[in-house]
């Protein structure tokens, strides 16, 4: 392995919690400004979801995948999930971790109703009040909490609006080995463009067949 500057790290799982701890480090000089990091799988031709429109059983099987999601979460002082995305995948509140759900509406769905366990994180509604909000204004909500450590779990479009604003630091994706066709959503949807190409990998990991990719965006 090499973590030298400019040279994408490289490795193979699995990996102990402690490696996953060193692998998943953010940068050591951020002092008090946030890392937003969005965290997603993809087949070979770029679809976040299985067969059924859930990300969910697209990682099935996917112990590396399942590994970097669990430890992302906990790294996590939020989580943000698109209203739609917490009711396509029946969401409930996190262990240890906050939850931002972003939404036009103002009530939180249905699975985050109600009580939650003891160990549950908050969950926040961001809301639009009836408009789509922009991903900076968002993000400026979650921030007003005192959260630095964001992660994005979803969904694709809500993806998009944060990638299209250039407020996602970190790119971490697991590709899964496999094709979905379709016309399923995709990782960067067509309608987004860049002048240039954009990230640069960091870390690259081998798990079971499947590549975790670790890419800074800024």
């Amino acid at each position: 392995m090499s973590d030298d500057a400019g040279v994408t790290r490289t490795g193979t799982g699995p990996l102990t919690p402690d490696e996953l701890a060193d692998w998943y480090a953010a940068p050591p000089d951020l002092g008090s400004r946030p890392w937003v990091r969005a965290g997603f799988i993809t087949t070979l031709d770029g679809r976040t979801t299985g067969p059924d429109g859930r990300s969910g059983t697209l990682n099935a099987g996917s112990d590396g995948d399942h590994a970097a999601f669990d430890h992302l979460r906990a790294w996590a002082d939020v989580v943000v999930v698109g209203a739609g995305t917490v009711r396509a995948e029946g969401y409930r509140p996190l262990r240890g971790t906050a939850l931002a759900v972003v939404s036009s509406g103002e009530v939180l769905p249905e699975t985050l109703r109600g009580p939650a366990g003891p160990d549950a994180g908050e969950v926040v509604l961001v809301s639009g009040h009836g408009r789509t909000l922009g991903a900076r204004e968002a993000l400026d909500a979650v921030l007003a909490h005192g959260w630095r450590r964001v992660v994005v779990e979803g969904g694709a479009s809500l993806l998009a609006s944060w990638l299209a604003e250039g407020v996602v630091d970190e790119l971490c994706v697991t590709v899964r080995p496999v094709l979905a066709g379709g016309a399923g959503p995709l990782l960067v949807p067509p309608s987004l463009t860049f002048a240039d190409l954009r990230g640069t990998p960091t870390h690259l990991l081998l798990w079971g067949g499947d590549v975790l990719v670790r890419t800074v965006l800024r």
